[in-house]
């Protein structure tokens, strides 16, 4: 059987269900820095999520967008997650589909998924000064068969 899922912009009404995914790869981020993260509509417009037909967050990206010296603009992926026992390959398919779509729309070249080691998890504050250019994986949209709408 195939679970329905909502793909889209972390919204309010899913802050706390999210910090519990969050936790699960960032386990020393506390609840009061989670809330300052994602306080606002243009600070969650930077978390991706998918949720499942009763409301449970299964998936959860961070994004931003910044030039790279020699690529040029790309989309930074330091923290993806997917939780599901039975539906995990899914959930992350429907993320990073949701992560190329907005990708193309920030008028990106490349999608960066940062290895866990180039982050220091305390401080995702922090994420966009950070310098990790030549770790992870680096897809490029220039390569992809996909259509996206």
């Amino acid at each position: 059987m195939e679970m329905d899922y909502d793909v889209g912009v972390l919204n309010a009404a899913d802050v706390y269900r999210a910090y519990a995914v969050v936790q699960l790869v960032m386990s020393g981020l506390d609840l009061q820095r989670w809330k300052r993260l994602t306080a606002s509509a243009s600070l969650r417009r930077d978390w991706l999520a998918v949720t499942d037909a009763q409301g449970y967050v299964r998936g959860l990206c961070h994004v931003f967008t910044r030039e790279h010296p020699v690529y040029g603009r790309q989309l930074e992926i330091p923290l993806f997650a997917s939780v599901s026992l039975l539906d995990d390959q899914r959930i992350a398919r429907h993320l990073f589909e949701f992560a190329k779509l907005r990708a193309k729309l920030d008028g990106c070249e490349k999608v960066h998924f940062w290895s866990s080691a180039s982050r220091d998890w305390g401080s995702l504050d922090t994420l966009r000064d950070a310098e990790s250019w030549d770790d992870g994986l680096v897809y490029d949209m220039g390569t992809d068969r996909a259509t996206i709408h």
